[in-house]
Protein backbone atom coordinates (compact mmCIF):
# COMPACT_ATOMS: atom_id res chain seq x y z
CA UNK A 1 0.00 0.00 0.00
CA UNK A 2 2.89 2.40 0.29
CA UNK A 3 4.23 2.13 -3.18
CA UNK A 4 1.22 4.23 -4.40
CA UNK A 5 2.25 6.86 -2.16
CA UNK A 6 5.69 6.62 -3.62
CA UNK A 7 4.23 7.36 -6.77
CA UNK A 8 2.41 10.14 -6.02
CA UNK A 9 5.53 11.53 -4.01
CA UNK A 10 7.55 11.10 -7.47
CA UNK A 11 5.10 12.89 -9.55
CA UNK A 12 4.74 16.21 -6.80
CA UNK A 13 8.47 16.45 -6.59
CA UNK A 14 8.97 16.14 -10.60
CA UNK A 15 5.92 18.80 -11.21
CA UNK A 16 8.00 20.98 -8.59
CA UNK A 17 11.05 20.55 -10.11
CA UNK A 18 10.24 21.23 -13.55
CA UNK A 19 8.12 23.99 -12.78
CA UNK A 20 10.65 25.73 -10.61
CA UNK A 21 13.35 24.69 -13.50
CA UNK A 22 11.13 26.29 -16.03
CA UNK A 23 10.75 29.76 -14.07
CA UNK A 24 14.24 29.91 -13.64
CA UNK A 25 15.19 29.39 -17.19
CA UNK A 26 12.42 32.66 -17.58
CA UNK A 27 15.15 34.70 -14.87
CA UNK A 28 18.14 34.37 -16.19
CA UNK A 29 16.41 34.85 -19.69
CA UNK A 30 15.46 38.37 -18.22
CA UNK A 31 18.99 39.01 -16.24
CA UNK A 32 20.45 37.87 -19.88
CA UNK A 33 18.45 40.61 -21.82
CA UNK A 34 19.04 43.34 -19.57
CA UNK A 35 22.84 42.84 -19.81
CA UNK A 36 22.58 42.72 -23.17
CA UNK A 37 22.08 46.14 -24.77
CA UNK A 38 19.87 44.87 -26.85
CA UNK A 39 16.78 46.79 -27.88
CA UNK A 40 14.14 44.15 -28.82
CA UNK A 41 10.33 45.19 -29.35
CA UNK A 42 8.90 42.88 -26.18
CA UNK A 43 11.33 41.77 -23.15
CA UNK A 44 11.02 38.73 -22.23
CA UNK A 45 8.62 37.47 -19.96
CA UNK A 46 9.46 37.27 -16.72
CA UNK A 47 8.91 34.61 -13.98
CA UNK A 48 5.69 34.04 -11.56
CA UNK A 49 6.10 34.51 -8.12
CA UNK A 50 2.90 32.53 -7.39
CA UNK A 51 4.49 29.48 -9.64
CA UNK A 52 7.52 29.41 -7.84
CA UNK A 53 5.50 29.07 -4.30
CA UNK A 54 3.84 26.29 -5.98
CA UNK A 55 6.68 24.54 -7.11
CA UNK A 56 8.73 24.89 -4.00
CA UNK A 57 5.28 23.60 -2.17
CA UNK A 58 5.26 20.38 -4.27
CA UNK A 59 8.39 19.48 -3.73
CA UNK A 60 7.96 20.08 -0.22
CA UNK A 61 4.50 18.25 0.22
CA UNK A 62 6.68 15.23 -2.02
CA UNK A 63 8.30 14.56 0.94
CA UNK A 64 5.69 14.23 2.94
CA UNK A 65 4.25 10.91 0.38
CA UNK A 66 7.70 9.79 0.38
CA UNK A 67 7.93 9.89 4.75
CA UNK A 68 4.28 8.33 5.14
CA UNK A 69 5.68 5.27 2.55
CA UNK A 70 8.27 4.88 4.45
CA UNK A 71 6.69 4.57 7.57
CA UNK A 72 3.62 2.35 5.96
CA UNK A 73 6.37 -0.05 5.32
CA UNK A 74 5.26 -2.55 8.04
CA UNK A 75 1.83 -2.18 8.44
CA UNK A 76 -0.37 -4.49 7.71
CA UNK A 77 -3.69 -4.36 5.96
CA UNK A 78 -6.73 -5.72 8.46
CA UNK A 79 -9.70 -7.11 7.08
CA UNK A 80 -13.07 -7.67 7.95
CA UNK A 81 -12.39 -10.68 10.08
CA UNK A 82 -9.63 -9.22 12.03
CA UNK A 83 -6.85 -11.66 11.37
CA UNK A 84 -3.62 -10.69 13.00
CA UNK A 85 -2.24 -14.14 12.78
CA UNK A 86 -0.89 -17.44 13.86
CA UNK A 87 1.35 -17.60 17.23
CA UNK A 88 2.73 -21.08 18.45
CA UNK A 89 4.29 -20.71 22.13
CA UNK A 90 6.61 -23.16 23.78
CA UNK A 91 7.96 -23.65 27.03
CA UNK A 92 11.77 -24.29 27.30
CA UNK A 93 13.99 -25.86 30.05
CA UNK A 94 16.13 -22.78 29.88
CA UNK A 95 15.96 -19.90 32.50
CA UNK A 96 17.14 -17.11 29.95
CA UNK A 97 15.53 -18.43 26.36
CA UNK A 98 12.64 -19.75 28.34
CA UNK A 99 9.94 -19.14 25.88
CA UNK A 100 10.02 -19.99 21.85
CA UNK A 101 8.03 -18.20 20.01
CA UNK A 102 7.09 -18.57 16.59
CA UNK A 103 4.65 -15.69 14.59
CA UNK A 104 3.12 -15.74 11.61
CA UNK A 105 1.20 -13.25 10.03
CA UNK A 106 -2.12 -13.32 8.46
CA UNK A 107 -1.58 -10.55 5.81
CA UNK A 108 0.73 -8.19 4.14
CA UNK A 109 4.01 -8.29 2.18
CA UNK A 110 5.38 -11.26 4.39
CA UNK A 111 2.27 -13.16 4.99
CA UNK A 112 2.95 -16.70 6.18
CA UNK A 113 6.53 -15.78 6.90
CA UNK A 114 7.31 -17.02 10.30
CA UNK A 115 8.86 -15.05 12.90
CA UNK A 116 11.26 -17.25 15.41
CA UNK A 117 12.72 -15.20 18.17
CA UNK A 118 13.22 -16.11 22.29
CA UNK A 119 11.68 -14.33 25.09
CA UNK A 120 12.83 -14.97 29.06
CA UNK A 121 9.56 -15.51 30.85
CA UNK A 122 7.10 -17.68 31.72
CA UNK A 123 4.44 -15.84 30.52
CA UNK A 124 3.82 -13.25 27.25
CA UNK A 125 1.95 -10.93 25.71
CA UNK A 126 2.29 -8.84 22.61
CA UNK A 127 1.01 -4.99 21.58
CA UNK A 128 0.89 -3.14 18.61
CA UNK A 129 -0.29 -0.20 16.79
CA UNK A 130 -3.53 0.41 14.19
CA UNK A 131 -3.69 3.31 12.05
CA UNK A 132 -7.69 4.19 10.42
CA UNK A 133 -7.06 6.42 6.94
CA UNK A 134 -10.51 8.64 6.57
CA UNK A 135 -9.31 10.65 3.16
CA UNK A 136 -8.64 9.73 -0.12
CA UNK A 137 -8.44 5.98 0.68
CA UNK A 138 -8.88 4.49 -3.30
CA UNK A 139 -7.02 7.03 -4.54
CA UNK A 140 -3.87 6.58 -2.61
CA UNK A 141 -4.49 2.39 -2.00
CA UNK A 142 -4.93 2.63 1.53
CA UNK A 143 -6.95 0.09 3.65
CA UNK A 144 -9.39 1.57 6.01
CA UNK A 145 -7.54 -0.21 8.68
CA UNK A 146 -3.93 -1.45 9.06
CA UNK A 147 -2.06 -2.43 11.84
CA UNK A 148 1.66 -3.52 12.72
CA UNK A 149 3.15 -5.67 15.88
CA UNK A 150 5.59 -3.71 17.28
CA UNK A 151 7.23 -5.75 20.47
CA UNK A 152 6.07 -9.34 22.42
CA UNK A 153 7.15 -9.13 26.21
CA UNK A 154 8.06 -12.00 28.17
CA UNK A 155 7.91 -12.22 32.27
CA UNK A 156 8.60 -14.33 35.09
CA UNK A 157 4.27 -14.22 36.62
CA UNK A 158 3.47 -17.53 38.31
CA UNK A 159 6.93 -17.67 39.82
CA UNK A 160 6.98 -14.45 41.15
CA UNK A 161 4.31 -11.66 41.84
CA UNK A 162 3.53 -9.22 39.44
CA UNK A 163 3.56 -6.42 41.96
CA UNK A 164 7.22 -7.73 43.35
CA UNK A 165 9.80 -5.02 42.25
CA UNK A 166 12.78 -6.50 39.97
CA UNK A 167 10.64 -8.50 38.02
CA UNK A 168 12.55 -9.57 34.68
CA UNK A 169 10.63 -7.88 31.82
CA UNK A 170 12.57 -9.10 28.12
CA UNK A 171 11.04 -7.25 25.34
CA UNK A 172 11.54 -8.40 21.32
CA UNK A 173 10.57 -5.57 18.92
CA UNK A 174 9.26 -6.66 15.55
CA UNK A 175 9.29 -4.69 12.44
CA UNK A 176 11.63 -1.51 13.92
CA UNK A 177 8.92 -1.42 17.06
CA UNK A 178 6.85 1.43 16.95
CA UNK A 179 6.32 3.87 14.51
CA UNK A 180 7.06 7.78 13.70
CA UNK A 181 3.58 7.82 11.54
CA UNK A 182 1.83 6.61 15.06
CA UNK A 183 2.86 9.51 17.08
CA UNK A 184 2.46 11.88 14.23
CA UNK A 185 -1.13 11.26 13.95
CA UNK A 186 -1.61 10.54 17.96
CA UNK A 187 0.49 13.96 18.59
CA UNK A 188 -1.10 16.19 15.34
CA UNK A 189 -4.53 17.37 15.23
CA UNK A 190 -3.90 19.35 12.36
CA UNK A 191 -3.90 15.83 10.71
CA UNK A 192 -6.84 14.27 12.31
CA UNK A 193 -8.92 14.24 9.41
CA UNK A 194 -5.98 12.16 7.31
CA UNK A 195 -5.86 9.38 9.60
CA UNK A 196 -6.47 8.73 13.36
CA UNK A 197 -4.68 6.09 15.46
CA UNK A 198 -5.13 3.33 18.23
CA UNK A 199 -3.12 1.09 20.44
CA UNK A 200 -3.65 -3.16 21.18
CA UNK A 201 -2.11 -4.83 23.51
CA UNK A 202 -3.01 -8.55 25.09
CA UNK A 203 -3.04 -9.42 28.39
CA UNK A 204 -0.06 -11.81 30.43
CA UNK A 205 -0.42 -15.21 29.13
CA UNK A 206 1.14 -18.01 30.88
CA UNK A 207 1.93 -21.13 29.05
CA UNK A 208 3.20 -24.38 30.61
CA UNK A 209 3.85 -26.51 27.76
CA UNK A 210 3.29 -25.69 23.81
CA UNK A 211 0.53 -23.49 23.35
CA UNK A 212 -0.89 -22.25 20.03
CA UNK A 213 -3.37 -19.20 19.00
CA UNK A 214 -5.18 -17.45 16.29
CA UNK A 215 -5.11 -14.04 17.15
CA UNK A 216 -8.02 -11.15 16.03
CA UNK A 217 -8.33 -8.06 16.81
CA UNK A 218 -12.62 -6.45 17.16
CA UNK A 219 -13.70 -3.44 16.01
CA UNK A 220 -13.26 -2.17 19.45
CA UNK A 221 -9.59 -2.66 19.54
CA UNK A 222 -9.60 -5.69 21.59
CA UNK A 223 -7.47 -9.06 21.16
CA UNK A 224 -9.21 -12.44 20.84
CA UNK A 225 -6.70 -15.13 21.26
CA UNK A 226 -8.14 -18.54 20.78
Amino acid sequence: MESRLALYGIGLFLLGILLLAYQLRKVVKRIRYRDSGELRSKAPGGARIILIIFALFSIVFSQGFFWLSSQLKYYRPLNNEGDIGRLTVIRMDDQVKSLEIRYVPASGYSVSVENMFYLSGDSWRFSGEILRFKFARNQFSLPERAYKTTEFNGRFIARRSPSSTGVLLHTEELEEGRSAAFEFFRDTRLFKWFADVDSFATDWVTVKGTQNYEMKIDSEGDIEIK
